[in-house]
């Protein structure tokens, strides 16, 4: 104790005679050339002082300090760099807090009230609702473990946790199912003490789970176990480490998959490093084609899911018309990458608006030529449509959205929608589906595929 008090007292002499030095310093001959010096003083401490932080604290603090660093950047006139992936990261700490669900339902929807009156008139009605769409997602989302009754001192089986779940609407069932999954992917790493854990949902305990629940709880296992191996890599890192991680990734997905259902698994690389670390995407991209090419098509398709959820295109002013499009050249950097970020991004705006197909509307509206042009677009739609009819074909929202007639006052919009959405969903249904089913090939909805094929 005696040690503790002395530290403590020590701690602001230091950091007062520290700001006296930098202050000498700047005053100091050629203080110009010293400036550059105090600021990697400054940084220095603040470094040190952060890497004393843990948990949502830490992530606070950064998030913290990029909304400082933005705020000075506005007030000497220069463009902010945003980093959203630090918001992300404390989200998912924090989102089974209080304060986080009420600033989602309470405080969130006025802003993006008002935002919406930013948008051309045309548009306002219709990204008003995806937003509002936007954060029921995240409120499913986020909920899943207090709507569930999931805690780290949970024995319940697996079965009864899906048996619990399908009594839940439709919708909910969706999301809390995949947070099933992440919860149990969760729950197997931090008991393994070493060892990776195997069979998850291919082993005899998942033996009699019902075959609706599996292509979600494979995405929630997915998103468990890249979160696991992402925070074991930098920027920086060598490229040993990250393919060491990646096929660390891939054999967990593989060793806790059905047949067939592995790609929704492993689709979730994507989705957890877009979003909770963007500066890995390039990094991992280029090392995937040496541990397993297979994989690259399912990442960038859960980079493009992840563009559509960027918190920095929430609001409707910044998103309509879908500025995500337009970032298309600058997020994917081949061919591959390309096609299937198109298609996750379909993948997420179907899925996400189907009760309300005036969202889709309004996207063709602006983008009917770039979704007739690329046939990833309708493979988006087809397989989230075909994913839903698995997962939950009882909601009732699916014919409804295929049939919808879209105003008669843009025709192009209507015979645009019968092309993407309503006849390839048709066929998707009456054949696709049956096909995937057969093999059972369902994780082939979680990255593009040709159409036709």
């Amino acid at each position: 104790m005696r040690e503790f008090t002395k530290s403590a007292l020590t701690l602001p002499w230091a950091i007062s005679m520290f700001g006296v030095q930098q202050a000498a310093n700047l005053v100091a001959p050629r203080s110009a050339d010293r400036l550059a010096g105090a600021a990697a003083a400054y940084d220095a401490v603040s470094g040190a002082t952060e890497q004393q932080l843990d948990g949502w604290l830490k992530q606070a603090y950064t998030v913290g300090n990029g909304v400082q660093r933005v705020l000075v950047d506005i007030l000497m006139m220069k463009t902010p760099e945003i980093d959203s992936s630090a918001l992300m990261r404390m989200a998912s700490e924090m989102q089974s807090g209080a304060a986080f669900q009420a600033i989602v339902k309470y405080g969130l929807p006025p802003v993006g009230w008002l935002d919406s009156f930013l948008v051309a008139r045309k548009d306002a009605p219709a990204v008003a609702q995806e937003f509002t769409n936007k954060l029921h997602i995240i409120t499913l989302v986020t909920q899943v473990h207090s709507l569930m009754g999931l805690d780290h001192g949970n024995a319940e089986p697996l079965p009864a946790l899906i048996e619990r779940a399908a009594t839940m609407e439709t919708f909910p069932r969706l999301w809390a199912v995949e947070g099933i999954g992440n919860y149990i992917g969760d729950q197997a790493l931090e008991r393994a003490d070493g060892i990776d854990p195997i069979g998850l949902l291919s082993g005899a305990a998942a033996a009699t789970l019902p075959p609706w629940s599996l292509t979600m709880l494979h995405a929630g296992i997915g998103m468990s176990f890249a979160k696991g191996i992402l925070k074991e890599l930098e920027p920086t890192s060598p490229a040993d480490d990250v393919r060491a991680q990646i096929t660390r990734f891939v054999t967990l997905c593989r060793n806790s998959s059905r047949r067939g259902y592995t790609g929704a698994a492993l689709e979730s690389l994507g989705l957890a490093t877009r979003t909770l670390y963007p500066s890995l995407v390039r990094l991992i991209d280029r090392e995937i084609p040496g541990v397993d090419a297979e994989l690259q098509g399912f990442f960038w398709h859960g980079a493009g899911r992840a563009m559509y959820f960027d918190p920095m295109n929430m609001l409707p002013s910044v998103n309509a018309p879908w500025r995500a499009i337009r970032k298309l050249d600058e997020e994917a950097p081949h061919d591959l990458a390309r096609r299937n970020v198109i298609a996750g991004l379909a993948w997420a705006l179907t899925v996400v608006n189907m009760r309300q197909p005036v969202v889709m509307e309004a996207f063709l509206h602006h983008h009917g030529e770039f979704a007739l042009e690329n046939d990833a677009f309708t493979d988006g739609v087809t397989s989230s449509l075909l994913m839903r009819y698995d997962t939950t074909r009882d909601g009732g929202h699916i014919s409804p959205f295929l049939r919808h007639e879209p105003s008669p006052d843009d025709p192009a919009v209507a015979s645009a929608w019968r092309t993407l959405i309503t006849t390839p969903c048709e066929t998707a249904l009456r054949q696709t589906y049956g096909q995937l089913t057969k093999g059972p090939t369902l994780e082939e909805l979680f990255h593009y595929r040709p159409q036709g094929r």
